[in-house]
């Protein structure tokens, strides 16, 4: 949390306001927030609700999010959203930060197998615009795109993406080069991801309501080999193979 303290520190200007959202945390977030000398939003339990939170709590035109976990990165990760940002079209709806992973690269489970093809089979608006990490946690966001049906949890940059394809709204990718982070594989985040796009699609007619438990049974199947992955990556060959096996079978039609 400290390098991401610093990090927008140093990317602010006098009417810059820099905020640490603690989502219900029970790890003393808020304490070491304060200790910092940062101000500190509470939010419900969620990466989604402390997002919502936020956006609700400014005026602001627009909002720089950051993962906390910054181990290293040798740029300014807010500064480079803002420096996207003062070159953007007015209409720009969202800057999001693709970046490197330093080796050993980890497996991007939920990135691979759930939002690619889901992407690409409900909301091909979406498919490509957002690079190799479309779910980048950095990413400078109007507070508008984070509306009442956004998820509250590991889904809301899934939902980002959409909405702001589905709008048709420019969004512009910026790299910030190589980033070393504490990656955790958690497969409830593709269950979160899955939920979410399958949200989005329902709700703009890209998907009969009838037919979603068909989908949820396809996302499901995904998952129960993304939780036999625990992050070794010796057996990463292996797993990509029963991975990229679940992908192949055919997902459900889209409309009855």
């Amino acid at each position: 949390m400290e390098n991401a303290i610093r990090q927008a520190r140093e990317a602010a200007d006098a009417s810059t306001r820099v905020v640490v959202v603690d989502s219900a945390s029970t790890d003393g977030t808020a304490e070491r927030a304060r200790s910092l000398g940062c101000d500190v939003l509470p939010a419900p339990l969620g990466k989604g609700a402390a997002m919502v939170t936020m956006a609700r709590a400014t005026e602001t035109p627009w909002l720089c999010f950051m993962d906390a976990d910054i181990v290293e990165n040798g740029r300014n990760i807010p500064l480079t959203l803002r420096t996207a940002i003062e070159s953007a079209p007015e209409s720009t709806a969202m800057v999001v930060a693709d970046f490197d992973d330093p080796p050993p690269k980890p497996i991007l489970s939920a990135t691979i197998s759930i939002y690619g093809p889901l992407v690409r089979a409900l909301v091909p608006e979406a498919d490509g615009r957002f690079g190799d990490r479309p779910l980048s946690g950095f990413r400078a966001v109007r507070p508008a795109l984070l509306a009442d049906d956004a998820p509250a949890d590991f889904g809301i940059e899934a939902y980002l993406n959409l909405t702001a394809a589905l709008g048709g709204r420019p969004v512009v990718l910026t790299h910030i080069g190589p980033f070393k982070q504490r990656f955790r594989y958690k497969a409830d985040m593709g269950a979160e991801i899955g939920r979410a796009i399958l949200d989005v699609a329902v709700r703009h007619g890209r998907l009969d309501p009838a037919l979603r438990p068909e989908w949820d049974a396809w996302v499901g199947r995904i998952l129960k080999v993304i939780r036999t992955y625990d992050g070794d990556l010796s057996q990463g060959a292996a797993y990509l193979e029963r991975l990229h096996a679940a992908m192949e079978e055919p997902m459900p039609p889209r409309f009855a």
